[in-house]
């Protein structure tokens, strides 16, 4: 036996050792502070009553799109969806609509601050949901509550909604598409399609009952192009169509718009629409209380919509944020709205010199379009006296008014 030791096997020895000691470096790096952990899975659950709320706001998305990403966060759920790149939508609902309302891990619990990290997004169809919302909410006539359970447990699993009553329980599960996350970016980061808020030139706030009611009003006449013109005082709708162009002023008083402010560097600011794709916020408008209009200088024009919910008096209501990107400007129909204008603003100065006339028909609702505005409300008499107590005749006073009406503009 040889006392010496071969040379191969003192460097399989070292190779041994040398191994053996990379593992144990790879461990230790593992268990360090810095070291890679799997992402944990986050499930959702959340309870409601307020199905009516939900079903109303999911309706309002149709019009956009049947598709739409949903993101859920311990501040609450968003959920965006957009048309042909020129639309895009935000729905922000608070977490005080729901009785209870968790983000969990596999983890176990940890603190607030990683609850407030956790996030789920999935994308689903919105025309399924809001089907099954409007149905439940169709059979709510006979109960007097309905619970909705809504549970997620992240990618790979369905959309879960459970409805629970006094007699029946429902389960119905809803698949769940891929997001791909660098298109996700690339659209809600766009510059077109949102608000640059340090150049806002324009901002408007309304009440959208009669916003509504203006809205029926161009739908009825066939608007093909929306303008928007805005100016100290004066916001006017102005429709070009099959029967040509009508214009909608809208009240300039205080508990109908509340603000109307335009950034001193503009003397007017008109916006120019396919009434097509703007007319897809009369559902959401029609559900809102409060309407906002924002548009900065880049073009970008901003709808924001509060809908309360009359059945829970302490929620703030949920948002609705539509943005929208105008058409390029008509300039030949541009320069007719201006010249109208100024022809108006002529007509009125001239009037406020004449005596208002007393001759307008009054009714109860006066039609938005071709419509006179009535300065005052004055009454006429046909033997009213003079200051020097002197009767006048009636065919006097008729022929007088004959003449004044004929000053007036049939077209406002």
């Amino acid at each position: 036996m040889s006392l010496f030791v071969d040379s191969s096997q003192e460097d399989g020895e070292e190779d041994i050792v040398g191994i053996t000691s990379q593992h144990t470096e790879i461990n230790s790096s593992l268990c360090g502070p810095n070291a890679w952990r799997p992402k944990p899975e986050v499930s959702f659950t959340a309870t409601t009553n307020q199905i009516a709320h939900l079903s109303d706001v999911l309706q309002s998305l149709l019009s956009i799109s049947n598709q739409a990403i949903v993101t859920i966060r311990s501040g609450g759920i968003t959920i965006y969806s957009t048309y042909n790149y020129t639309i895009n939508v935000h729905v922000n609902i608070d977490p005080t609509l729901f009785n209870s309302y968790d983000l969990t891990t596999d983890q176990g619990s940890s603190g607030d601050k990683d609850v407030e990290d956790l996030e789920l997004r999935l994308g689903v169809d919105t025309n399924l949901i809001a089907n099954c919302f409007t149905s439940v909410l169709n059979t709510m006539k006979s109960e007097k509550s309905i619970s909705c359970t809504i549970t997620y447990k992240g990618d790979g699993h369905p959309l879960v909604i459970e409805f629970d009553d006094t007699l029946i329980s429902e389960r119905l599960d809803f698949y769940t598409f891929y997001i791909d996350e660098d298109e996700l970016i690339e659209n809600e980061q766009r510059e077109a399609s949102r608000i640059n808020y340090k150049n806002v030139i324009l901002e408007i706030m309304l009440k959208s009952d009669v916003l509504t009611n203006l809205l029926q009003d161009l739908y009825q006449i066939d608007t093909e192009i929306l303008f928007i013109y805005c100016a100290e005082g004066i916001l006017n709708f102005i429709s070009s169509g099959s029967i040509g162009m009508s214009k909608l002023i809208f009240p300039n008083e205080k508990s109908i718009m509340e603000k109307l402010s335009v950034n001193e560097s503009y003397l007017h600011i008109i916006s120019q629409f396919k009434f097509v794709e703007f007319y897809k916020i009369f559902r959401a408008v029609k559900l809102s209380s409060k309407c906002k209009f924002i548009k900065d200088s880049d073009g970008c024009f901003s709808i924001q919509l509060i809908c309360k919910n009359h059945q829970q008096g302490g929620y703030p209501g949920t948002l609705l944020t539509i943005n929208m990107t105008e058409l390029d400007h008509d300039e030949h129909l541009i320069d007719w709205i201006l010249q109208d204008e100024k022809d108006q603003t002529g007509t009125e100065h001239t009037q406020q010199r004449e005596i208002p006339l007393t001759n307008i028909p009054r009714l109860s609702r006066e039609p938005w379009i071709n419509s006179f505005k009535r300065t005052g409300d004055v009454v006429a008499s046909t033997t009213s006296e003079t200051r020097n107590g002197n009767k006048r005749s009636r065919q006097q006073s008729e022929s007088k008014r004959k003449g004044r009406s004929n000053n007036v503009p049939l077209f406002l």
